[in-house]
């Protein structure tokens, strides 16, 4: 490392395959570097390895990281390769963000970055260019030189209302298939709302911070202009918190005839309470499909989990959608702490009951298991209530596998193998309902080549007669060709 470096190596980590998005957290910050006249260099794990002559020169690395052993090790392999070259390490994303402390302790780890890093890397620059003490720098935790970690405070959360364009050509964009179909962007941070299983409230506390209408289409116009995407996807936990700004930006793009199409999440209770007006101005603006979160079919649970929708709200919203020729794609989860045996009946009820209101336009993501996320108010429940051990370190964590049963550990095992292959079953019948609908080509494309592609047609068509019978009779006893399933499925999308 040369204290003069402007040279900033910055890593998406993850595993190598799957359908990949564009890594919006390192474009964020390689878009900041780039305007205070500094030299980001971008490396995707789930594309390439990092490799040794790319940290040449290099100032520090900088690694955005999630929970869990689809993440961690990887970037923990990064670390070790950068401090045998002598280079600091700065970790980042979601897990950092939630346990700064924790991650600042790994041995690897330098600096853990908590929160939004567009102030902190800037900062982070001059500290590492010898203008300013660690300890001036809020929202970071770090080793002191007795081997204690400091965390300096919190840090306020930084607007996010100005113009960005991102810095694309720093990726190698043709390796992102998923920016033809759904080209990620995001128009807002945060959520107010207080969902128990959720770690947004952690993050950002019951924050929203959002970019108004006009700067939103300007941003769309510049990426339909630059990549022609099929749509684009707005990553935002709560895109539709504001009707006054949806109606905004619909009736902007409206005006200078910006045409593509748009997917983005919005909450139940909101869509059910939208005027027909509303849902039509949403459709001529280019919105095709709606995301939700359902995450229960009861009642119960839903209040439970704090998420504050009522499975009317749900169904209210399925039919909506069918009515106004709009696509729906919701999610939910099954094995909640408290849960009975009813209570996740009523989801699978649900489920079912969806698919007949909207058998074409309907998509149901998945009956994902529940995971004790740290941040989250069910996390410290499941801590204190059920005897839920955590991981106490990065290297723990690393070895956690998100949305998996063996998580639950408050449950016996024939539970969990349940809940298992009712998700697994739900995971399919999407995934099947998904392949369906594309086209030989793009089946083909997806798949990276005629011969996978036949080869899943064929499995999926093979599996799907056993399938039907198993959710019609709710038998999901001895499933061994599902778990079977799970692995090719998991493998093929990289998470095995």
């Amino acid at each position: 490392m040369t204290t003069e470096s402007k040279k900033i190596v910055l890593i998406a980590s993850g595993t190598k395959g799957g359908y990949l998005h564009i890594p919006l957290g390192i474009l964020y910050l390689a878009e900041v570097l780039l305007r205070h006249g500094f030299t980001p260099h971008l490396v995707d794990l789930r594309i390439r390895d990092l490799q040794p002559d790319e940290l040449k020169d290099a100032l520090f690395l900088g690694v955005s990281h999630m929970s869990g052993n689809l993440q961690i090790p990887p970037a923990l392999a990064c670390a070790h390769l950068a401090k045998t070259h002598g280079i600091p390490v700065v970790f980042g994303g979601n897990h950092p963000s939630i346990l700064p402390e924790e991650t600042a302790a790994h041995p690897l780890v330098d600096i853990a970055v908590k929160g939004d890093g567009e102030e902190v890397i800037l900062e982070l620059v001059d500290y590492f260019h010898g203008k300013r003490s660690l300890h001036t720098i809020l929202g970071i935790a770090f080793k002191e030189k007795d081997g204690r970690v400091c965390f300096t405070g919190e840090r306020a959360l930084p607007p996010f209302d100005h113009l960005t364009h991102l810095p694309y050509h720093l990726l190698p964009m043709e390796a992102y298939q998923a920016t033809r179909m759904d080209f990620d962007m995001q128009t807002s941070r945060g959520c107010p709302h207080r969902c128990a299983f959720c770690a947004e409230v952690s993050l950002y506390g019951r924050g929203w911070r959002k970019k108004p209408a006009s700067i939103l289409v300007e941003e769309v116009a510049r990426i339909v202009q630059d990549f022609q995407p099929e749509r684009i996807y707005f990553v935002d936990s709560n895109f539709f918190c504001s009707k006054k700004r949806v109606r905004e930006f619909c009736e902007q793009l409206l005006e200078k005839g910006i045409q593509t199409r748009f997917f983005a999440l919005c909450r139940f209770e909101y869509f059910a309470s939208f005027p027909p007006e509303l849902i039509q101005l949403l459709k001529r603006a280019g919105f095709n499909e709606i995301e939700f979160g359902g995450e229960s079919g009861s009642d119960v649970t839903l209040a439970r989990i704090k998420k504050d929708i009522t499975r009317d709200h749900i169904l209210t919203g399925i039919r909506l959608c069918r009515d106004h020729g709009l696509r729906s794609f919701t999610s939910f989860m099954i094995g909640f702490p408290g849960e009975s045996e009813e209570e996740m009946m009523e989801t699978l009820d649900i489920y079912d009951q969806i698919n007949r209101l909207d058998p074409i336009g309907a998509r149901i993501n998945g009956l994902f298991i529940f995971s004790p996320f740290p941040g989250t108010e069910l996390y410290d429940r499941v801590v204190a209530e059920e005897g839920f051990t955590p991981p106490r370190s990065l290297d723990e964590w690393s070895r956690f596998e998100l949305y998996d049963a063996r998580n639950i550990t408050w449950m016996n095992e024939a539970r969990k193998r349940r809940l298992q292959t009712i998700s697994t079953l739900a995971r399919f019948f999407f995934t099947n309902k998904t392949l369906a609908s594309w086209r030989w080509e793009e089946k083909v494309r997806r798949h990276g080549g005629v011969f996978k592609a036949a080869l899943s047609v064929a499995l999926h068509a093979t599996l799907t007669p056993l399938a039907n019978w198993r959710w019609k009779h709710r038998f999901f006893a001895f499933a061994w060709e599902w778990r079977l399933w799970l692995l090719i499925f998991n493998t093929f999308m990289g998470r095995k």
